[in-house]
């Protein structure tokens, strides 16, 4: 069940190994063992250092004189790590939660993405140029086809093409030298995506004579060139002789069409007209539910007899599955910090019963003398008010500073975020005084005739 919540919607399968192993059942067996003699030590050397006569002495009210240091101190560090670890997992939440709605900027809804493999032989022979224009052709005139396009890698192209882009000059060292995602799309990709030009032109049938031209994004085009102004200028990307003198003749809005935890990576578009690729994906926009053409667009490539559907998915089911590590970590992390919690608060719990135990002939003598209901409860909750604000002050720095750890792990949350912060301590609050309630309602309603003949 664990892995399946864990990859729901991941694009590749993941198994767990759940053989017993004797090594795991003796390392935890050990742990118990270890931890229950630990906390068992400091009761047990209080109890052998005792007075028997002083302690036979000793009557109710003499042993009412409240709690140890110890158990309060137990509990304070008990809600302050609680806290960390909530804390951490607010933030690992609320990161995979902004990275599923944040702004790709393009429109994914309504976007078909089909990823071809050839059949055996099914690229022999074959002008890979006129073959794509066919198929193009073919699959635009499907019926609910809005547009489509080609690229030579999936949405997000996560195994993207890298290399350096500089600028082209007589000086090969002069300027900066910006490491680029690259990729080879077809006219149309930026209207199919729905990611606008700045500056420039798309891509068009006659560009496949003449001057290698190029698309870069608006990040690229800042890194490279004073001002952003990259129209008309010349690149060189990598060290393939025909990428060397490459001419750049639109500016793109930045996209996360590589990697979606990246708000403005440096990418190039090269034609495929110029650069002919094979391997690739078509990119759908439909006027219908995308997967209602999915049978349709399979049989097209298919009658075309080189290439098959190998996988066919909408952008959005892409993209949940390109953060299915952010998913896994979220979901774990929550787990573990939501056990935390429950077990600070039944911590808590039985520290406020033992209190309440102790003072049942204080809390009689009170309610005898006219103190009223209310006051008796808020006597308990104080004390568990007080324990709980100094766990949760503690644990804010803590938190914090552990929050540091996993900052590499944050794509568009601070470490550090407010609101985070200021909801996990609230969910503590609560949780303590919950667990301290119900201590303090049964305190509140002691007969206080009954209270005065324990002893």
């Amino acid at each position: 069940m664990l892995v399946i919540l864990m990859t729901q919607g991941a694009s590749t399968r993941i198994s767990l190994d759940l053989n017993p192993d004797l090594r795991v059942l003796l390392l935890t067996a050990g742990v118990a063992i270890f931890t229950g003699i630990l906390f068992g030590i400091a009761p047990a050397w209080r109890c052998s250092r005792e007075d028997p006569a002083a302690v036979l002495q000793q009557n109710a009210r003499s042993l009412s004189g409240g709690t140890g240091l110890l158990g309060k101190a137990l509990i304070v560090t008990q809600v302050s790590l609680s806290l960390v670890l909530l804390l951490g997992a607010g933030l690992l939440i609320k990161n995979f939660e902004l990275l599923r709605s944040v702004s790709l900027g393009f429109e994914k809804k309504n976007l078909l993405e089909v990823s071809l493999y050839p059949r055996p032989g099914g690229y022999e022979h074959l002008d890979m140029k006129a073959y794509h224009r066919q198929l193009l052709e073919r699959i635009s005139s499907i019926p609910g086809v809005h547009s489509v396009s080609f690229s030579d890698m999936s949405i997000p192209a996560t195994e993207a093409w890298h290399a350096t882009v500089s600028a082209a000059s007589a000086d090969s060292t002069a300027g900066p030298r910006v490491m680029t995602d690259a990729v080879l799309v077809s006219p149309g990709f930026f209207q199919t995506l729905g990611i606008p030009l700045l500056r420039g032109r798309d891509f068009a049938p006659g560009d496949d004579q003449g001057q290698p031209v190029a698309i870069v994004s608006n990040a690229l085009a800042q890194k490279l060139f004073l001002g952003g102004d990259a129209i008309g200028r010349r690149v060189r990307f990598g060290f393939m002789p025909q990428y060397q003198n490459i001419e750049i003749i639109g500016i793109s809005t930045d996209a996360r069409i590589t990697d979606p935890r990246n708000p403005a990576p440096p990418v190039i578009f090269f034609s495929y007209l110029q650069f002919a690729a094979q391997w690739g994906a078509l990119i759908i926009r439909t006027d219908v539910p995308p997967q209602t053409l999915a049978r349709a667009v399979d049989a097209a490539v298919s009658w075309l007899g080189h290439e098959y559907a190998l996988r066919t998915e909408t952008i959005s089911q892409a993209f949940g599955g390109e953060l299915v590590e952010e998913r896994a970590t979220a979901l774990l992390s929550g787990f573990f910090a939501a056990l935390a919690l429950l077990l600070a608060s039944i911590g808590l719990y039985g520290l406020m019963s033992y209190v309440v135990t102790r003072r049942t002939r204080e809390i009689g003598i009170r309610v005898a003398l006219g103190a009223q209901r209310t006051a008796i409860l808020w006597l308990v909750l104080r004390e568990t008010l007080i324990l709980v604000i100094f766990g949760v002050t503690i644990g804010i720095p803590c938190g914090l500073a552990a929050s540091r750890l996993i900052a590499s792990l944050l794509f568009v949350v601070s470490p550090g975020d407010s609101t985070t912060i200021v909801v996990v301590s609230l969910l503590i609050l609560v949780v303590g005084l919950f667990a301290g309630y119900l201590p303090a309602r049964r305190a509140s309603s002691i007969d206080p005739v009954v209270a005065l003949r324990v002893e």
